[in-house]
């Protein structure tokens, strides 16, 4: 998409979602029932602000479908990359927070009708429709038990992307409240987390090195940690690593300038 048609969506994007806010409030409301996730309206304008000056458009296949657990900030995000790249998107969002998800397609759907934009943009609720997909792009966002059926079941094109999830070590009682905090977080906003159980942060470190595959590897520590170290980790392009800062409240957009698919 060009710079000044995308600015042209993202503005509409933005005007829209505020004439639809009471729409997206009752929705948050019905889905409220079920789950603790609360959506701000603000949360979604901010989004959008922030995506201008992005080069968002990431996907590089005509059809992709990609399966998440539900936050709506996510399926807001990949939406608009998916528009951006002129690819067709379906997600899949296995019946978790369906009113937000499915309010907020509609209301993408009608400023692409407006601006004559033609994609096909679909929330799915129901994860076994994924193995009758023979030639889209499977993109597995977080789940990979989910990731592993799919392959068990044989179904081509199929990629895990964990790059939402959370990989967590704390190594001091000091820490004890942010951790359940971070816990609390990660349960009301649909995010995976893994706890690290180390000797020391060097061992914790070499753990979360082997294992990791683009998760979000936060730690919190006492211990001293070697500059080279941590030099040596900004520069793997396979973790992202924070020590001693808690970024939980920004990493919805971990996925803006992430290649996904």
């Amino acid at each position: 998409m060009e710079k000044t048609k995308k600015e042209i969506f993202l503005n509409k994007l933005i005007k829209r979602m505020k004439e639809e806010e009471k729409n997206i409030d009752k929705a948050s409301q019905i889905d409220r029932k079920h789950y603790k996730m609360k959506v701000n309206i603000n949360r979604f304008i901010q989004i959008t602000e922030n995506l201008k000056d992005k080069d968002i458009g990431i996907f590089t296949d005509e059809n992709v479908m990609i399966t998440h657990n539900g936050n709506p900030y996510i399926t807001f995000i990949l939406v608009i990359k998916a528009i951006c790249s002129n690819t067709n998107l379906e997600i899949c969002v296995n019946e978790t927070m369906v009113g937000v998800n499915s309010v907020i397609v509609k209301i993408i759907e009608e400023v692409l009708k407006e601006l004559r934009i033609h994609l096909q943009i679909e929330v799915i609720r129901n994860l076994e429709i994924l193995k009758n997909k023979k030639e889209t792009k499977i993109i597995v966002l977080q789940d990979k038990a989910q990731y592993s059926k799919l392959r068990k079941a044989k179904v081509q094109n199929v990629y895990y992307r964990p790059i939402y999830n959370v990989a967590l070590y704390i190594d001091d009682e000091e820490f004890e409240e942010i951790k359940q905090d971070i816990i609390q977080y990660c349960d009301e906003n649909f995010i995976e987390i893994e706890i690290y159980d180390a000797d020391n942060v060097e061992d914790a470190i070499e753990q979360l090195e082997a294992d990791n595959e683009g998760e979000y590897a936060l730690i919190l520590t006492k211990q001293k940690i070697d500059k080279d170290k941590i030099k040596e980790l900004k520069e793997k392009e396979n973790i992202e690593m924070n020590i001693n800062k808690n970024i939980l409240t920004e990493l919805e957009e971990r996925i803006i300038n992430k290649k996904i698919g």
